[in-house]
């Protein structure tokens, strides 16, 4: 094993925490510690779906490495980026979409986004690595070798030997300069590709009903801004009439409920964090005219956009 990747083995603060609630009997999904306004949506929801800010504050990151916690109790959650589940040591629990799966050293769990999984171990000589990639970046080189993974919501790749990668990528994680995410990105490139070529294909799943509603989403969050139930027609390669179908059909939603309430989460994102005047934030979310914004932030949330600001600024 590398020298950084043996770090791994001291437990952190985090798993110490951890293997005292498993010990006494507690490792239950409301003692998991998350940020305050993930844990309440959690505790309601029991699931969540994350972005990779959730895990690094450098949120143009491509590629974040970090650790599964070892006791860290089960907990159904899905992602808006790719997840690579690698097995540098041990065995580990994997649950996605229901479907139960082992994973022992050298195993390798592709993850795509919108699909709920949890991992699980209890045994501290296990070390279980999260990739957290960016869509756009897996999904070009998904393109560009033509991997034929991404119509899949999971694959399992065993018999893969990539702890050379890992160490490398670990250290650019450490020396953390203006070069390190693109080597980091070369490093991931090359380590996907031995997977694909030397690893052994174990178990995958098709998106199915689901990965359908994830395209569409993923395109309305993407173009919330200026969609038009034309330019999604057209983008799909579909009649307006079938894109109206299509949407309720898979979100129970129409074309103009999800932009709105798209655009209504964004400003209250905006609202919440910056200092930016209610004209700018309607421009930035879509709308041309800052009295249309108002009386539709109104509307939707029953209070006006300053009020809003004023209750739940941090």
């Amino acid at each position: 094993m590398g020298q950084l990747i043996d770090e791994f083995y001291t437990l952190s603060d985090e798993e110490l925490y951890y293997r005292k609630l498993y010990e006494e009997g507690r490792s239950t999904v409301e003692y998991i510690n998350l940020p305050s306004p993930v844990q309440e949506f959690a505790r309601l929801e029991e699931k969540i779906v994350l972005s990779s800010s959730y895990y690094s504050s450098r949120i143009d990151e491509s590629v974040i490495i970090l650790k599964h916690p070892c006791y860290m109790p089960r907990y159904l959650h899905s992602h808006k980026f790719v997840e690579l589940v690698y097995i540098c040591r041990g065995e580990a629990e994997q649950s996605i979409e229901g479907q139960d799966e082992k994973l022992a050293q050298g195993d390798a769990a592709i993850i795509f986004p919108g699909y709920y999984h949890s991992i699980w171990s209890a045994d501290e000589k296990t070390i279980a690595l999260n990739f957290l990639i960016s869509r756009d970046f897996f999904f070009s080189l998904d393109q560009r070798f033509s991997l034929s993974l991404r119509d899949k919501s999971f694959v399992i790749f065993s018999g893969n030997s990539l702890d050379d990668d890992v160490e490398e990528m670990l250290q650019q994680d450490r020396i953390n300069d203006s070069l390190s995410m693109r080597f980091k990105e070369v490093l991931f490139e090359r380590m996907i590709l031995k997977i694909k070529r030397s690893g052994s294909l174990r178990s995958a799943m098709t998106g199915g009903e689901r990965r359908e509603v994830f395209r569409i989403m993923s395109y309305l969050e993407e173009h919330s801004k200026d969609a038009t139930l034309t330019s999604f027609a057209r983008d799909f390669g579909i009649t307006e009439q079938y894109a109206s179908r299509l949407i309720h059909e898979k979100t129970g939603l129409s074309f103009s409920q999800i932009v709105r309430k798209l655009r209504m989460e964004e400003a209250c994102r905006l609202l919440r964090k910056d200092r930016l005047s209610c004209k700018q934030i309607a421009w930035m979310v879509g709308y041309s005219s800052p009295e249309h914004f108002s009386r539709t932030f109104k509307s939707y949330y029953r209070v006006s956009p300053e009020v809003w600001r004023e209750r739940n600024s941090v």
